[in-house]
């Protein structure tokens, strides 16, 4: 498996995916698929997770995962390292739309957030509608920056952090 940040000739097969797996995928642009990490196997696109960082709070947009790669701890790794990259972009909250992926984000840390707890500039985002309301639910849980193993072992990391 090897886990890479999408680039925009990547953005119709990232939306295909997404499309597949019945999540949110007509707002993606080649501006925004760059925040999209992909995981590819055997040469094929087999998952992919974004996020969208707007200071301390961030957009998640849950795993997708090719139905016939799932039970391979895709969506697992994905995530983690999603999650990982966005607390070190300075984020220390991940929201992400509640709904499909509830029963797989919420054993994963995430608990439910209702309404005027979500920023104003995530409820304007497109994976909540779009409209600023506070109407739709979300998920949220809080991030803790820490080293990437790689980075550790490269001795890119310095200590402490």
């Amino acid at each position: 498996m090897v886990f890479l940040f999408a680039h925009p000739p990547q953005l119709s097969s990232i939306r295909d995916l997404l499309a597949r797996c019945g999540l949110p995928h007509d707002d993606l642009n080649p501006d925004n698929v760059v925040h999209f990490l992909t995981c590819r196997t055997e040469g094929m696109l087999a998952g992919a997770t974004g996020m969208e960082i707007f200071g301390e709070e961030a957009v998640l947009r849950p795993p997708a995962v090719e139905p016939d790669m799932r039970g391979r701890g895709i969506g697992s790794l994905l995530l983690v390292r999603i999650e990982r990259f966005a607390a070190m972009g300075g984020a220390r909250r991940f929201y992400a739309p509640s709904g499909l992926n509830d029963e797989y984000l919420l054993p994963r840390g995430y608990r439910r957030a209702e309404g005027k707890e979500i920023p104003e500039v995530l409820r304007r985002h497109a994976v909540f509608g779009g409209d600023g309301g506070s109407r739709l639910p979300a998920l949220t849980k809080d991030l803790v920056a820490t080293k990437m193993p790689a980075a550790k072992k490269a001795g890119l990391a310095s200590e402490g952090q």
